[in-house]
């Protein structure tokens, strides 16, 4: 898509983006200011005894980082969970309090991160660190009764050998200063005696000592140990985002979703819209675009161009209209068939309309409703239907009847028959020839010599310049199909903007191609303006309420709307 068409997009669709945004923004900021307070704290727990190594070898690295990933899923566990709950009498049940909980290992470590939110800064505090005791005590790192016995027996003895030491060092130096003084050698060898004997002492009680500090750091040494190395800290801050940030969140996901839904429905549309759609889908010249206009329920009489002003936008678009189909190959005089692709596309009074204004050019006009199965121009112009161009048809004798097959078109409309079935309307320059009655062969009526030999009649014919041939929609009948490949008339395709759906369009075009018809153009039907990049500009220059337009006249705003699903086919 290119730019214009994103802004044709954000054109028409900017009061869903508004609203959607609108919205999810006040969604947001009611959510927030009814959410109660939430405060986020953790503690740390190291996993693994190797940090108290000085030498700690890489299986025991490895090992502890293998079980962090262990430890982190039992932290969640009912039964570590129920012990928290029991030990700090929470009002909450094991289940509810296990989604206030989160765990997490630092990358590359045996770290075990625990993070409590609760709406109590405090208890989110003592959940933590009440979470990571429970989880020591119910893990298979403490040691067994017997072993611990044995461990607290160790440290006493070590204790009581320190301060036999101590006692032992002491009478050592007593011995030593006594012995300096000494004379007499019975008191020399007594003391020397006494002073090895206390040597002995303190290097065996060294050396128990030294026995039972290797057996309590071998008590000691577990690699599936834990350790608390962080204690949690009462918050003081709210967690999560404020009131303003998921405002703009919520504002951002209203746009992104509703830009998400016109895509999808852009998408997921495929009716032709706008001019420029309709001229790259059937790859043909649109020769005029109409606005939408008239209200419900309004009579077929009432959508004439006569009923609005003449500088209206839309009668500029079936001026437009006219001015392409007349000049498209330089040629003011020709034959045209209408159609559509579908019923209900405004076909009708697309056909009168430009019957209309051509006649309002000056142009000799003579309208003919082709369409023997639902007629419908007599009541758009008042007119009788109890003779018309099936009656013209039927008459005796023919237009080819005439001696060396020569077809006099002026002798032709002046002849009886046909001045009985075509009438005038209350518009100069503007005759209409009405269906008649309704054959039961349409189709073969529509492709009949006959037919042929009226039309080149009316073509040959010097007072009239314009035929324009209202005819059923194509894709329900292949009356126009038949009637443009016996007539060799040019054919006039109606879209209506929003409604007629690409396909169809195509299959219309493709009804004429593959009999070797050449469509004229398309007529672009109900557009709506704000699809268009230029109709801003147009509808505005033609059309200022109060002002006097460029030709010096003062002429009433049209109102323009939606046509009535009423209006003619």
């Amino acid at each position: 898509m290119e730019l214009t068409q994103y802004l044709r997009l954000a054109r028409k669709w900017w009061w869903l983006i508004v609203l959607s945004a609108f919205v999810a923004a006040g969604g947001a900021f009611i959510v927030n200011v009814r959410q109660p307070p939430v405060y986020r704290t953790q503690t740390t727990v190291s996993i693994g005894s190797y940090l108290d190594s000085p030498n700690p070898s890489s299986g025991e690295i490895r090992t502890g980082i293998d079980l962090a990933l262990t430890y982190a899923q039992l932290a969640t566990t009912f039964d570590v969970l129920q012990g928290t709950v029991d030990t700090l009498e929470l009002p909450i049940s094991p289940d509810s309090l296990g989604t206030r909980i989160d765990t997490q290992i630092l990358q590359g470590t045996s770290l075990l991160v625990i993070t409590v939110t609760y709406n109590d800064p405090i208890l989110a505090a003592d959940i933590a660190n009440t979470l990571a005791e429970q989880l020591i005590a119910n893990s298979p790192t403490n040691l067994t009764p017997e072993q611990q016995a044995q461990l607290d027996f160790l440290n006493t003895q070590i204790a009581d050998l320190t301060t036999q030491i101590q006692q032992s060092r002491e009478q050592l130096a007593d011995i030593n200063l006594t012995l300096q003084s000494a004379t007499e050698t019975a008191d020399i060898e007594r003391l020397t005696g006494q002073r090895t004997a206390t040597i002995d002492q303190i290097n065996e009680a060294q050396s128990t000592i030294a026995q039972y500090t290797n057996t309590v750091a071998t008590l000691q040494q577990r690699t599936n140990a834990l350790d608390i190395v962080e204690q949690a800290r009462i918050p003081t801050a709210q967690s999560g985002s404020g009131t303003l940030t998921s405002v703009l969140l919520g504002l951002m996901v209203g746009v992104a979703i509703s830009v998400g839904v016109v895509l999808l429905i852009e998408y997921l549309d495929d009716t032709i819209r706008n001019t420029e759609e309709a001229a790259q889908v059937l790859a043909l010249p649109v020769m005029g675009a109409v606005v939408r206009f008239g209200r419900k329920a309004r009579r077929h009489s009432d959508m004439l161009l006569t009923n609005y002003p003449s500088m209206s936008p839309i009668a500029e678009g079936y001026r437009s209209a006219r001015t392409n189909m007349l000049f498209s190959d330089r040629q003011h005089k020709g034959v045209f068939i209408v159609t559509s692709p579908n019923p209900q596309e405004g076909k009708t009074i697309t056909t009168s309309n430009l019957a209309v204004v051509m006649a309002q050019a000056g142009l000799n006009v003579l309208l003919i409703d082709a369409d023997l199965r639902r007629p419908m121009i007599h009541n758009v112009f008042g007119l009788e239907n109890e003779v018309g161009l099936t009656t013209l048809l039927y008459s005796d004798p023919p237009p080819l009847s005439h001696q060396n097959g020569d077809m006099r078109g002026e002798n032709i409309l002046l002849s009886g028959e046909f001045l009985r079935c075509v009438q005038n309307t209350d518009i100069p320059q503007l005759r209409v020839l009405t269906s008649g009655f309704m054959p039961s062969n349409p189709s073969e009526v529509l492709g009949s010599a006959a037919m042929k030999g009226w039309i080149d009649a009316f073509r040959t014919a010097p007072t009239l310049d314009i035929v324009i041939i209202d005819t059923p929609p194509t894709l329900a009948v292949a009356d126009s199909q038949v009637l443009a490949a016996a007539t060799d008339a040019d054919v006039v395709l109606v879209i209506d903007c929003g409604k007629t759906r690409r396909v169809a369009a195509l299959r219309a075009k493709e009804a004429f191609t593959n009999l070797g018809i050449k469509l004229k153009g398309v007529i672009a039907n109900r557009v709506n303006p704000r699809e268009e990049y230029y109709y801003g500009y147009y509808y505005g220059y033609y059309t200022r309420s109060g002002k006097p337009s460029k030709n010096g006249s003062s002429e009433p705003r049209v109102r323009v709307e939606d046509e009535s699903s009423n209006e003619p086919r």
